[in-house]
This record gives C-alpha cells, structure tokens and sequence, in this order.
C-alpha cells in the first residue's frame, strides 16, 4: 500500500512513497486543497466552480472539473473515491499535517491541564514547528478557503499563547516575551496577546514596561479603531496599578441597557437613511423597514447632528462585546455616510464592526462589513483590496441565503472589473446581480444594476442594449419612487446619446437630471452634471 503525506500547514505538499505526487497545474491542486480542508468529506463537483475560477467560470467549467478529477485520482492511486453525488478523499491517522498539529495540540493542553509544563511545552514545540508558512501560501486562497484557512490561522495564535503562558508558569519569562512581542508586530489589534505580554513582563520584575504595553495597546486601538481596550485588559491594568479589579455587580445590568439603546438608536438612524437617496449601502431595500418609526423632521440635519454619538455608540458597543449591535449601528449609518461622503467616517465605522464581528463569529456582521468595506476600498482606487472584501462577502452571503446580499457583492465585483478595465466580465456580473434582484423584487437594486449594465454596453459600443437596460432600469426606479436613480438614469441616457451622435437629447436628459439632482440636494451630482453641459 502506498504511503501518503499531505500538507496544508504552508504550501501544499502530496508526497506518495516518499516522492512528490504529480498532482496538476494550479486548478487541480486548489481542487484537492479543498478536499483536504474537509478530509472525508463528500463534496459534490458544482462545489469547487467558486474555487477554481470564482464568479465567472467559463461555461466548459463541469467538463474541466471531471478532467482535473481523473488527475488526481490517478496521481492519489485510489483515495479520490467517486459516491453517488460526489467525491470523497481519504485521509488515514498521521498523513495529513494539520490533523497532526491538533492531535499534539489536544496532548499539550492535557498535560498542561494535568501540570506536566515542561512535557506541555515539548509537545507545543512539536506541534508549532510542523507550520511552514501560511496555509497553502502557494496557491493564493480562494474565498470558500477563508474560513478554514482563518480558523487554522487562529488556533496556531491560540497555541503560541498558551506556549507563552506555559513559559511564564515555567520562568521562562525571556521566550515569552520575545515571542509575544514578535506576535504582536503582526496582529496588532489581538489585544490577548497584549494582555499575555503585560504578565509576562510583570512576571519578570518589569512592572513599569508592563503599564507602558497597556498604554501602547490603547494608543493602538484608539489610532486604528477609535475604541477603548476590552474590560479583560482594563482588569489587567488596573491590577498592575494595585487598584481594585473587581467587577461591578451592575455591569450585565449596563449591558442590557447598552444593546437596548443601540437598538433604539438604529431603528432611528434606518428611518432617517430612508428618505435620503436610496443606497447599495442600505441594510434592506429603501421602503422596506421592518418597524414603524416615523423619520425625524429634518432627517438629514438629525443625522448631520448626531453622526458623532452614533459612532461613539457604535464603539462602545464593540467594545463591550456587542457585535451585533455595534455592526448593525455601522450598517445602518452608511448610507448617510456614503452620501455625505465620508469616507474615513465610514472606514473607521466598518472596521471596529468587522472587527467585532469576527472576534465573536458573527458572520451575517462580518458578511456585511466586508461588503461596506469593498465599497470603501473602491472609492479609494484600491481594487485588489475591494475585489477580495466583494469575493468573501459574497460566499459568506450565500451561504447564509441572503441573496440580496449576495446580488450586491456580485454588484461589486462588476464594478471591480469595470473599473479596472475588464469591461465583458463587468457585465456578466451587473447582469447577475440584476437578475437575482428582479428575482427577488428587489427595485431598488435592479435600477442600480441595469444602470451600471447600460454602462458597460455603452463602453462596448452596445448601443442597442445600453437602450434596453436604461429603459428597464427607468421603470424600475420610477415604480418605487427612486428619483435620485431616476436621474442617474436619465443622466446615463445623455451618455448613450452623445455616443450616438445626438447631441441635442443628451443636453435634454442633462437638464434633466441636473434638475432632479439641484432638487435633492446631491452636489457631487449636480457638479458632474454641470460639468457634462459644459463639454
């Protein structure tokens, strides 16, 4: 029988017989790095699409799947097993790297717990030095893997921790903080390890140091996410000042008050967000609020007043470890920030949310986030940022359900590709994520879509098609009442004229729209128009 090892625990590896395995070019291998991210798994083909090519496959993609397949099971001599609907690999005890690394994990915690420091901390060492690097850095990681790969990620911090606590109990106090500070170098916004750092410092006689890493990690989330450091790290200060760190009784009771008001909070902010202009940006669709909260009187003044507390709110509910209130109070808010423009507002705001939502695996939170945080990454010219921020929020989306949220990360990705010159796949995506949104009735979203589609057909010389979109994406938006997407509509129809050479309808609709946009107050708007009549 053959002898196997596998390795994800830096780049793949397929040794059979001591020999490397010939296991294909780079689509074969992300096939079977999914397959060993799920070891026994059955995994049906339409499953490696997203990992092979992501949201657009080519249409010979099921037939290229098979053909990758018959390599690797001729190259895994019999472990890729066919089933009834789908493939299976075979993974046996000690083959596969990072079953090893928690299997030695699972020992060194034992004997921790059991007292045995310095045989727990020989069996850390065997379990750590089995990482070559980031998992499967060879073959850059689709976003189906980003879970996996995250969670990976995660439990090797977790077990360098628990090795430096082990170092600390054992007066090791040198490896522990030259470990800890290389750490945090490179998670800086962990404050766990900050925490690990301040004791083991302690514990070495250098109390002064300690309190100034507390500071620096204060410094370092008020800079990065404009937040306090967690209850736990405060109880780790004070206890190095020799004041009290006992906790208060009342604090489930501030708790609870805390989420209270963000709720109330967010209902209002939502009511307010609904009468500006409709946004991708909004959590729902414009005029589908799940409550009856009537809108301020001046909504646009209220929300100019109260931005400030809202983000201090948002804060402190991070802080306190209310993700959900504090990503859906960032939510929420965009679409006023996106109409404001606001633009480091709104990147501070998604980054203290994102962050909380994953620090407590929210991913509906995290989903959301991202998606904000493509948009964000957009308007800042940074596409590979946006493109892999619109890629994960779009898994992550479908596998929760959420098309509309995943109708609106395809949006992104097509305004990734257009952008940056990928004009054809742009379409393809505007018109999948205009399609799912009329599926699910969704108006407002399939204005934007066809909007953005006519564009890229413009830019096709697809003049007939552009027509046809604008004209779809005109009745949308009118049977909702969107007349900030109607002028944008009727704006883009002046771009379709011009290039077909009628100049004279194209100064009708940028008169048009200017009117529209004057009226609501949209400035940039009203600018670009202005600025299209002067042409």
């Amino acid at each position: 029988m053959p002898e196997f090892e596998f390795g994800l625990l830096g780049a793949l590896t397929v040794r059979v017989n001591g020999h490397d395995a010939p296991v294909g070019g780079l689509k074969p291998r992300r096939m079977l790095a999914t397959f060993l991210l799920t070891p026994g798994e059955q995994l049906p083909l339409d499953r490696f699409i997203d990992v092979v090519w992501g949201a657009q496959p080519p249409k010979s993609a099921s037939a290229n799947l098979y053909s990758y397949v018959t390599v690797l099971r001729r190259a895994l001599h019999g472990r890729l097993n066919r089933l009834r609907s789908g493939y299976v690999l075979h993974v046996k005890g000690g083959e596969l790297d990072v079953q090893v690394f928690s299997d030695l994990l699972a020992q060194a915690r034992h004997d921790a717990a059991s007292g045995h420091t310095a045989e727990a901390i020989a069996v850390y060492d065997r379990a750590l030095k089995l990482w070559r690097g980031e998992p499967l850095a060879d073959i850059k990681g689709p976003p189906p893997w980003i879970p996996y790969i995250q969670k990976l990620i995660d439990t090797r911090l977790d077990a360098l921790e628990e090795r430096a606590a082990l170092y600390v109990h054992n007066g090791q106090h040198s490896e522990a903080i030259a470990e800890l500070r290389g750490l945090i170098a490179e998670h800086p916004l962990r404050e766990s390890l900050w925490r690990q750092l301040m004791t083991a410092l302690a514990s070495a006689g250098q109390r002064a140091e300690a309190i100034d890493t507390y500071g620096r990690l204060r410094a370092t989330l008020a800079d990065e996410l404009g937040i306090e450091p967690s209850d736990e790290s405060q109880h780790v200060h004070r206890k190095l000042l020799g004041a009290p760190t006992a906790r208060t009784r009342h604090t489930d009771v501030r708790t609870a008050e805390l989420r209270r008001r963000c709720t109330e909070i967010e209902i209002q902010v939502r009511a307010a967000a609904a009468t500006l202009p409709a946004s991708a940006m909004a959590m729902t669709s414009p005029g589908q609020l799940d409550y009856d909260q009537p809108a301020p009187t001046d909504p646009l003044v209220w929300l100019d007043g109260k931005s400030e507390d809202i983000m201090a709110l948002l804060r402190q509910a991070a802080t306190a470890g209310l993700a959900s209130s504090a990503w859906r109070l960032s939510a929420a808010l965009m679409p006023y920030l996106d109409f404001r423009h606001k633009l480091e507002d709104w990147r501070r705001c998604n980054r203290i949310a994102l962050v909380a939502a994953r620090k407590c695996g929210d991913t509906e939170g995290e989903a959301t986030m991202l998606r904000g945080l493509g948009q964000w990454h957009i308007y800042n010219d940074n596409f590979d940022a946006a493109e892999e921020s619109f890629n994960v929020a779009r898994v992550l989306t479908r596998a929760l359900g959420n098309e509309r949220e995943t109708a609106l990360a395809v949006y992104g990705l097509g305004a990734v590709a257009r952008f940056t010159g990928r004009t054809a796949e742009a379409a393809s995506l505007f018109r999948d994520s205009a399609t799912a949104l009329h599926r699910i009735g969704d108006a407002h979203g399939e204005g934007l879509a066809r909007w953005a589609l006519a564009g890229a057909f413009i830019a096709l010389e697809n003049f007939d098609g552009a027509d046809e979109q604008l004209h779809i994406a005109l009745k949308a938006a009118r049977s909702v009442g969107d007349r900030h997407r109607e002028a944008h509509v009727i704006e883009r129809f002046a771009t379709l004229h011009r290039a077909r050479g009628n100049e004279p309808e194209a100064i009708a609709c940028l008169e048009d729209a200017l009117s529209t946009f004057t009226d609501l107050g949209d400035e940039p708007c009203t600018k670009e128009v202005r600025e299209a009549l002067e042409v």
